[in-house]
């Protein structure tokens, strides 16, 4: 696999949603200082949605659920269980802040409600690939935040391997955030501040399905992953 260094705008690439980082797949685009959003495509939907019927924002969430729960392997139920969590915790925090959301609303003249700022939510990336001083990585999840990396650690009932703890330890080292999330967590309690009140900045809001976030039928070949470090 090629591996793209980091141009001066300090952009970087994040490999995602396959089981091994040299196997051809999604990937995105990442800048720092600049978190990754639900708005932010593209998205690699087999196909355009059908966004005629799919019209409201509840919906259109859905939508992105079951396509990033689609990401997380067949048969891995915790991942799936964990991006289903995410979601109700977005709704979660849309309900807490309406308040503070409903003024901005009002500032964007009428034409918004509060729950279109669900789209400002951090975009989780099933099954990411991290490089860090030249070992790849597989995590649960990534998160790209204003301040960089979080990776979500999902566990079970038994201790993680020496390897895997070796592992996260590596990425730790190099400046990623390591969540670990145990099975039926609350994640309002381990999400990183970074994730709170994700509407913070954000003017007025938009979705992930304009012209540019739909043209997303992936090319098969290579991936270029940038490097951590």
């Amino acid at each position: 696999m090629k591996q793209m260094t980091e141009t001066a705008s300090s952009s970087r690439v994040i490999a995602y949603g396959r089981a091994n980082a040299a196997h051809a797949g999604p990937a995105v685009t990442v800048t720092d200082g600049t978190p990754l959003r639900l708005c932010h495509g593209p998205y690699p939907f087999d196909e355009p949605p059908d966004l005629i019927r799919i019209v409201t924002v509840e919906d259109r969430l859905d939508l992105l659920r079951e396509h990033l729960q689609s990401l997380c392997g067949v048969w891995d139920r915790p991942a799936q269980g964990f991006v289903a969590a995410y979601f109700r915790w977005i709704g979660a925090a849309i309900t807490t802040g309406v308040a503070e959301l409903a003024q901005l609303a009002h500032s964007g003249g009428g034409f918004f409600s509060p729950v279109d700022w669900s789209y400002a939510a951090l975009r989780p990336l099933p099954q990411a690939h991290l490089s860090a001083a030249g070992v790849w990585v597989r995590v649960d999840f990534a998160f790209w935040t204003d301040a960089g990396l979080v990776a979500i650690d999902l566990q079970g009932s038994a201790s993680p391997r020496r390897q895997r703890q070796e592992e996260l330890a590596l990425l730790a080292a190099h400046g990623v955030v390591v969540v670990a999330v145990p099975g039926a967590a609350q994640l309002d309690r381990l999400l990183p501040e970074s994730f709170h009140r994700f509407w913070r900045g954000v003017a007025l809001p938009s979705g992930p399905f304009g012209p540019q976030a739909l043209d997303v039928i992936l090319a098969e070949g290579d991936q270029s992953v940038a490097s951590i470090t």
